[in-house]
This record gives C-alpha cells, sequence and structure tokens, in this order.
C-alpha cells in the first residue's frame, strides 16, 4: 500500500497552519509602529508580508520596528522583501530597526552580504531611541 497526500489547500487556509507566518501589529509610541513576526517566512508567505510592510512603512511612519527573533525560518525571498523594506523608508525618510537576535535570520543576511544594510537594535526601546536623529542611519 502506498501513501497518497492528502490534496492542497487554499492558500488562505493555510495561514493558520503549524509553522506558517503570523505578524502581530503594535504602537507604543506616537509615529512608531512594531511588527512582530513568528513562524516561516519563505516564497508563500514573503508576499502577505510583503503588503503588511508596505501598508505600515509610510509617510505617517516615523520608525519601523521589525521584530524577527520569533521566525522558524528565512527564505531568500523573505531577505528581499527585507531590502525593499529598507529602500522604502529611505524613500519616506522613516528609520527601519531589526530586532533579530536570530541565528537563522542574522545568517542568512550574513550570507547574503546585506546584514551591513540594516540597524539592529535589541529591544523596542533600544529601537526608539537609536533613531533621534532626523535622517535614517544604516550599520
Amino acid at each position: 500500500m502506498s501513501f497518497v497526500p492528502a490534496p492542497r489547500t487554499e492558500r488562505g487556509a493555510e495561514k493558520n497552519a503549524p509553522g506558517a507566518l503570523r505578524l502581530r501589529t503594535t504602537s507604543p509610541a506616537p509615529g512608531v509602529v512594531v511588527l512582530e513576526t513568528a513562524g516561516i517566512l519563505d516564497m508563500n508567505s514573503a508576499t502577505h508580508f510583503a503588503e503588511a510592510l508596505r501598508t505600515h512603512l509610510s509617510a505617517a511612519t516615523g520608525t519601523a520596528v521589525l521584530d524577527l527573533s520569533g521566525l522558524s525560518f528565512l527564505s531568500t525571498h523573505g531577505a528581499v522583501v527585507l531590502l525593499e523594506a529598507a529602500h522604502r523608508a529611505l524613500m519616506h525618510r522613516a528609520h527601519l530597526v531589526l530586532i533579530s537576535q536570530n541565528r537563522i535570520v542574522d545568517r542568512l543576511l550574513e550570507m547574503l552580504d546585506v546584514a551591513d544594510r540594516f540597524t539592529y537594535a535589541t529591544t523596542v526601546d533600544e529601537a526608539i531611541g537609536l533613531v533621534g536623529s532626523e535622517t535614517p542611519v544604516l550599520r
């Protein structure tokens, strides 16, 4: 007897699957948006993640903090979305700060040689404190 996999479900049904990308948005201070991520950021979830970032990286956002510490997987598709977000932040004169402390995220960004294009913090309070200047500072 052979194993027959279950039929694939529609894309929207995967949002609640274990490991699926989960996003939570908060605003701890005026002009500051924190987007917490958990789960898997791959080619299937990159579009949803990019749309969420585009929504929150607007002229009204002074600082966007991306908490990537809850990711269990990051693909190159996700890394491209992060680079696009960094560019969009520069266009809107907003600050983009990553909270990573996640070996999976840090290692991929280093392997792609793009880690130095982002500003990093360990907490949201530290991220807000880093962006006291008018123009975004990348390290």
